[in-house]
């Protein structure tokens, strides 16, 4: 290869390096910590508190069931060898009975759960990214992140993310 298209291939090389970092540094990016808004946020706590008085029946239900559990076990183990075969038999098989519907209420409490839980988070991901579509197109980002080793203060947007939805809370309500 000759110089001189060594020395233009060099100089194209180098204006593009120069013309991309220029356009890097008029990036305006944000960061948002998603947890702490799924933690923190007005809307997440609502569902939280929603959720627990839904499922607070249900949970009281399987406590119940769990001692009356508990409670024919100790009276098997306590006074079991002083009681007639069949009073034994039958205490036992009501006992395992117990057992079997208690695990199977808690495996449909915990299915049940969580697909609200799920429903309720999924809710929670369509309002925050109203709330950043808002403030993105409102300040012209280029960029917003969720996830990042490191963020700076200056570019977290997570405070004014929980007090957007906070906002948004009060007023449809």
């Amino acid at each position: 290869m000759n110089k001189p298209i060594v020395f233009t291939l060099i100089g194209l090389l180098l204006s593009l390096i120069f013309s991309v970092t220029a356009h890097a540094a008029d990036l305006k990016i944000g960061f948002v910590d998603a947890e702490r808004i799924n933690r923190e946020s007005a809307p997440a706590e609502r569902a939280t508190k929603k959720l627990e008085k839904e499922f607070a029946p249900r949970e009281q239900a399987l406590q119940a069931l769990q001692k009356q559990g508990v409670e024919l076990r100790t009276e098997l183990e306590r006074d079991g060898e002083k009681m007639k075969p069949a009073d034994r038999q039958t205490k036992e098989r009501r006992l395992a009975t117990l057992s079997q519907q208690f695990e199977q209420m808690q495996r449909s409490y915990a299915e049940d759960m969580e697909f609200r839980q799920r429903e309720a988070r999924g809710r929670l991901v369509v309002e925050i990214n109203k709330v950043l579509d808002a403030i993105a197109e409102a300040e012209k980002f280029d960029l917003i992140v969720q996830q990042a080793i490191f963020a700076s203060n200056a570019i977290n947007l997570t405070d004014r993310v929980i007090k957007e939805l906070a906002k948004r809370t009060a007023t449809a309500r």
